[in-house]
Order: C-alpha cells, then structure tokens, then sequence
C-alpha cells in the first residue's frame, strides 16, 4: 500500500503541476498524438478448462511516469524520462506456482527524434533499460532492455505511414517484432491510427469530447525468485478491445475512461529457458481510468 500511495502522490503532482501551467494553444492533436500515460486498469478473467485447472485471475496495473525534452538541433529532439508500472496477478485459490502479487517494471527511456523542416520522413530511435521483478529478490536476471527503431512518411496531411522494428517485454516474453502502421484522417473530425497492435478509431464530437473505440495489448515479463530459490521468468498477455471517453480538462490534459473485454489471455513460466506451464486464459472484462498528457 504504501508504494501505490508514493505512486498516486507522484502522479497528482505532476497531473496538477500540468492543470496549474498558464494556458497556451494546443500544438499535439488529441485525435492522432501519443500522450504519455497515467492510470490504473483492472482486467479478469478465469482459467480455461483445457489447462486442467480451476482458478480465477485479476490483473491490476497501476502506470505512470514523466518524460522530458532537449531541443538537440533545429532537426533533433532528445527525450528522456522515468516509466514506472505496478501489476497485480491474483490467481485465485489454486495457483498454478507462487502468489504473483507485486510485480514491478521500471524503465529508463532515451529516445530521439529527427525531422527536417519540409521534408516528408520523420525517424525515431529509442533505448530503454528495464527492471522487472517481485524486488524480493534482485538479480542480472531481472535487467533487460527495450530498443524501437522507426519511420514515419507523410503522403498528404490526411495520411501519414509508419514503419520499424521494436524489441518488446510486453507479451509475455521478450521478442523482437516488425510493425507497419498509419494515421489516416479522413475528415476533420475523425482519425484511425495503427501503432503497432495499438488501433484506435477516434472521433471528436467537440472541443472538450473525444470518443474511441479500439485494441491494446497489455502485459509483462517479470523474474521472480520462489521460495525454492528457483529464479523464474513469469510472462501474462493480454489484448483489451474496448470504448473510451476522453474529456479536456485543460490544454494538453484529458481524463480518459474505457471500458470492455479481455481475450487473447496467457500465463505462462520458465525455468532457465525450460517452459514449467502455459495457461490459456478464458475471457473477461476490463476497465481503465487515466490521464493523457499531451503538452506540459
């Protein structure tokens, strides 16, 4: 409890530290820009009858962090920053192993960006290092690190292509993945984006009102040390496919609320790269409640 605490306090000063910043036009568009993130979501669920046990599952996730910006050049930005997210895995009464309670990711991003003035491609590079673990227990095997490479076209203002290549920690195992996406804005007021498995089909009725409907995944990779003294790799994935509401509070700073269902669900452990079980999950449902940060 007392680090959710530390948490939440750290996340409404810098929510009310971005409220209380004078006013100014908005240069980051809520329909196609990705904010930085902080919130809480809460996920379930229930074993599936083909992994041969009975149990229930809760996932809740607890996100934020802060990212700053150095102007590098007239075409180079450099990014930086700190990302923190506490999840909970509640497997019920009959876990499959050890009780997954605190499981923590902390990450260190660098990230550049490079445009030149009236040129059509935008590139990217970030490097992140990783710590994820139950923090029992610290060892190498609970560093890791996260590394994007990407590129951006604009054909028109209305369509705009991506492209790369990221190393993820995000589906339940380390992998690397090659993404293709878009930002296609067919009127003014609406706007469909693919980020990766990210899709979003976005619709602003109003200055203050934005509704969305679409996928993301969710999940981790996390070492925990049992009371064995067994150091093991725990992987949870999930995709939420849902409606979301976001409200303008202020320049750059929006509430958001979704809500719907969970599929796709897996757990699953190693042991020195030997796979101890791999549990497809049944359905559930989730719900998220955040703030989106677009300018600060």
């Amino acid at each position: 409890m007392l680090r959710i605490s530390l948490l939440l306090s750290c996340l409404t000063q810098t929510v009310f530290a971005a409220l209380t910043t004078p006013s100014r036009d908005e240069t980051r568009s809520p329909l196609t820009a990705t904010p930085a993130r902080f919130g809480f979501l809460y996920g379930n669920g229930a074993s599936s009858d083909k992994t041969g046990s009975d149990f229930s599952w809760e996932q809740m996730t607890l996100q934020g962090g802060f990212g700053l910006n150095t102007k590098i050049s007239d075409e180079m930005t450099l990014f930086y920053g700190l990302g923190y997210r506490l999840t909970r895995i509640d497997q019920g009464a009959s876990p499959r192993r050890e009780e997954l309670d605190d499981l923590h990711n902390l990450s260190l991003p660098i990230s550049a960006i490079y445009h030149r003035e009236n040129s059509p491609w935008t590139f990217f590079a970030q490097l992140s290092g990783e710590l994820a673990s139950d923090f029992k227990h610290l060892g190498s095997d609970d560093y890791d690190f996260t590394a994007k490479l990407a590129a951006q076209y604009e054909f028109s203002d209305s369509f705009t292509l991506n492209f790369g290549l990221s190393r993820s920690r995000n589906f339940g195992e380390a992998r690397v993945i090659p993404g293709l996406g878009f930002t296609w804005i067919p009127a003014d007021e609406w706007a469909l984006t693919l980020i990766g498995p990210r899709i979003t089909l976005s619709h602003r009725f109003n200055e203050n009102l934005v509704v969305r409907a679409g996928g993301f995944p969710m999940g981790g990779l996390w070492n925990v040390e049992e009371d064995s003294g067994e150091s093991v790799d725990y992987g949870f994935r999930s995709y939420n496919a849902g409606i979301g509401l976001d409200y303008k509070l202020r320049h750059g700073v929006w509430l958001t609320v979704w809500a719907g269902a969970t599929f796709a669900n897996e757990l699953q452990a190693e042991l020195r790269n030997d796979r101890l079980f791999k549990d497809e999950l049944d359905s559930g449902f989730f719900g998220y409640v955040g703030i989106n940060l677009y300018e600060w």
